[in-house]
């Protein structure tokens, strides 16, 4: 055991002394005659035990054991040693740090040990306790993870910040960020590997972020920085900027190379809020407009945003409401074959009848309904709908629509739910509609987006005998690879191609495509046919199907009757 006496008195000293070396326990033994002897002694040499004299010459033995409190020196177990009798002594030098008190009258070698004992003992357990505080402080203070600060440390440091800016007379800056499309990570390689990604995504913001600022982890893949001490917000874009970069550069997860970026909300104190909460809510609506504006960038927030943000949170309430009450209609836009000019096919395009908005497009609607999660039961109600309506024609006049057949748009998240052919099976036959009376038309942009499983669709529809339409072909990046990965039968070329046509030269385009799906066997349809000279043009090239204005407009299932009925399918155009 090595041991410190710190005793001004030399009779003392030696009592102590002896009373210790009569113990028989094998022990080191340091006297100091002053405070400043033992001090250094302290700071320099490592001790189990202090046996400290409360009366010295310079200083009590409480200023001296607040003293090696204050040391960066580890602390350890303290004896007070006094010649006073005084309990609220005794009860000031414990609560100070010390673990035992004992007069100097009462120092026998037995008295003394078992103080020396329970006094190491004490000290052991309150260390435990003081790791264990630690410990705990940390865990709430910091993320289990990714090791930054938390939720709980940033919004403290916010709820201070904002008054420290305003004495100031500073600007303050939260940036809100959230990384894009991680929920992919998680779901193609697994919450560790996503877990990891965290991990790093944390340690590369570190870099961007100014020394003084603080970056927290909120929690899931949002992170937040705020920015202290802003002499000008200019300075704020080229921190976004640093930041996009930082997290543009590949990542490597178990081997594979992974690209992600992120989307930044920004708001300051006080042009745009003047408390905590209000900050963190502009910071978040600018972080979702970054993401709606198409992710990987950052965007500030403003009054303007808000009413935007404002109104889709009610578009949103609405939408869940329209798919409850089937606040829908469809309407159908007649295809005209190029031989026989004449009605051999209708899309179905979906229009919801808002009661106070009037009639929203699906341009408006579709995109904010594949964000909410209700898209699937659009689709399903789509489908229904248009095999009702079918069955309702079959049931009058079979005759007029033994060619007809009825096109269906379809969304990425459709195709990548794994019950959906199933489910478009049992529609069929509950309605006796034959498969290919139907045409499911889908993007090349829904392609992209859609999961691998998407394929597995694709060739369980056509397995069915649905017909399978790339719709918008040519706006896209890789429409061949499409066609070649998928049973598509139809080709609906994108309207920009008939409507750039002014001479034979601009016509080169659409005689390639022709000329391609022709190879391959592929039905086409020219879309955006709005003119004269436009549905010349495709006659001339000889394209299987027209659709457009020039035709006619989207109309209601009772038009569309009332059209297959007059004149043999025949559209007389009024232009």
């Amino acid at each position: 055991m090595n041991l410190l006496l710190i005793d001004d008195d030399t009779v003392d000293r030696m009592n102590t002394r002896r009373a210790l070396v009569k113990s028989g326990l094998d022990m080191r033994i340091t006297e100091a005659s002053s405070a400043e002897k033992g001090l250094e002694y302290h700071q320099s040499q490592i001790f189990d035990i202090i046996l400290l004299d409360y009366q010295l010459p310079t200083m009590t033995g409480l200023d001296l054991l607040k003293l090696f409190n204050q040391s960066k020196q580890d602390s350890m177990a303290v004896v007070m040693l006094s010649n006073e009798d005084d309990e609220k002594l005794a009860i000031q030098c414990i609560e100070t740090g010390a673990q035992d008190f004992i007069q100097k009258h009462e120092v026998t070698t037995t008295r003394l040990m078992r103080s020396i004992m329970h006094a190491k003992e004490r000290y052991k357990i309150e260390r435990q306790l003081r790791q264990t505080q630690d410990q705990l402080r940390i865990m709430a203070e910091k993320d289990a993870l990714t090791g930054l600060a938390n939720r709980y440390v940033f919004e403290a440091e916010l709820s201070s910040a904002i008054p420290r800016a305003r004495r100031n007379k500073q600007f303050l800056a939260l940036l809100m960020l959230d990384l894009d499309n991680f929920k992919d990570i998680n779901d193609t390689m697994g919450h560790g590997a996503g877990d990891q990604l965290l991990i790093e995504v944390a340690r590369r913001l570190q870099g961007p972020v100014r020394g003084g600022d603080l970056l927290c982890r909120l929690g899931g893949d949002e992170f937040a920085v705020l920015v202290h001490n802003l002499d000008d917000q200019t300075e704020l874009a080229p921190l976004t900027k640093r930041i996009l970069e930082e997290l543009s550069k590949p990542f490597q997860l178990e081997g594979v190379e992974i690209n992600i970026s992120a989307s930044i909300g920004v708001a300051s104190f006080p042009d745009c809020a003047l408390d905590s909460v209000q900050l963190m809510k502009c910071a978040d609506i600018a972080m979702y407009r970054s993401k709606e504006k198409g992710r990987n960038q950052a965007h500030y927030y403003s009054s303007a945003v808000h009413e935007e943000i404002h109104e889709r949170i009610e578009l949103e309430r609405d939408l869940r409401g329209a798919v409850r009450k089937k606040e829908f209609v469809l309407y159908y836009q007649p295809q005209i074959d190029c031989k026989s000019e004449t009605v051999v096919s209708a899309e179905a395009l979906i229009r919801w009848q808002h009661p106070t908005r009037g009639l929203i497009g699906p341009l408006e609607f579709i995109p904010l309904a594949e964000d909410i999660g209700v898209i699937n039961e659009i689709g399903d109600w789509v489908l229904e709908t248009v095999c009702k309506q079918f069955q309702s024609w079959l049931e009058r006049s079979p005759a007029l629509i033994d060619q007809l057949s009825l096109a269906i748009n379809i969304s990425a998240l459709q195709l990548s739910g794994k019950g959906f052919v199933a489910r478009v099976s049992e529609i069929l036959v509950a309605y006796k509609i034959k498969p290919e009376w139907l045409e499911f038309e889908v993007t090349e942009s829904a392609l992209i987006k859609a999961s691998g499983h998407s394929a597995e669709t694709l060739r369980g529809l056509s397995a069915l005998g649905i017909k399978l339409a790339l719709d918008d072909f040519g706006t896209g990046y890789s429409s061949l690879s499409q066609l070649q990965s998928h049973p598509f039968s139809v080709l609906k070329i994108d309207k920009t191609f008939v409507q750039s046509i002014k001479d034979d030269g601009d016509a080169r385009y659409l005689r390639a495509i022709n000329a391609l799906a022709k190879t391959l066997g592929i039905q086409t349809v020219v879309e955006g046919v709005e003119t004269d000279a436009q549905k010349k043009w495709c006659l001339e090239l000889k394209f299987n199907r027209m659709q457009g204005y020039f035709f006619a407009r989207p109309v209601g299932a009772v038009e569309v009757e009332a059209l297959l009925s007059a004149g043999s399918n025949r559209i007389e155009s009024s232009r």
